[in-house]
């Protein structure tokens, strides 16, 4: 009897362990917000001459890097709601591929999406569990797995800066 009651005490601890490691939406909120504000510094600080430049045929150039960030934040996050907010329409390529205030705006309404569909979240939605690219992981570990794609694909456009004399802004992670 004593086992079972130190078994049940301990798998009680458990779940409060497991519980206490959902994070709040005001923290994911907190993140898409700190990577906007990032992400519009990488908008502004290659120069225009070099808004095209890839380092290596093949590969994205950095406009694009940049256009890529801002569909995935707004589309994957759009998809972890079942009724999600609408992410911004995307511009004509040439538009904002060509246009710095164009990419601005498509960036600054991909973040604010992202930050509106996890504002939207429920409960259920953050600890409820979603598939997508053949994995499954609840919601916030999704959210939390976009806003690292942010950071791994922004991380690879220093180099198109440096290789153009360019000084990255700073990057703020916490």
């Amino acid at each position: 009897m004593r086992s079972s009651a130190v078994l049940l005490v301990a798998l009680m601890g458990a779940a409060v362990t497991v519980e206490a490691q959902v994070p709040s939406k005001e923290y994911l909120i907190g993140g898409f917000e700190r990577q906007k504000g990032v992400m519009l510094q990488y908008v502004d600080v290659m120069p225009d001459s070099a808004w095209h430049f890839a380092p290596t045929p093949g590969v994205r150039n950095y406009a694009q890097q940049l256009q890529h960030i801002a569909q995935a934040t707004a589309g994957l996050t759009a998809r972890l709601l079942a009724a999600p907010p609408t992410p911004p329409s995307l511009p004509p390529a040439e538009r904002h591929l060509n246009d710095r205030q164009a990419m601005r705006e498509f960036m600054a309404g991909s973040f604010d999406a992202a930050i509106a569909a996890v504002r939207a979240m429920t409960d259920a939605d953050l600890r409820g569990d979603r598939q997508m690219f053949g994995m499954t992981r609840n919601g916030w570990q999704w959210v939390i797995g976009i806003q690292e794609h942010t950071a791994w694909t922004l991380g690879a456009t220093v180099p198109y800066l440096r290789l153009n004399g360019v000084t990255p802004p700073t990057y703020l992670a916490f």
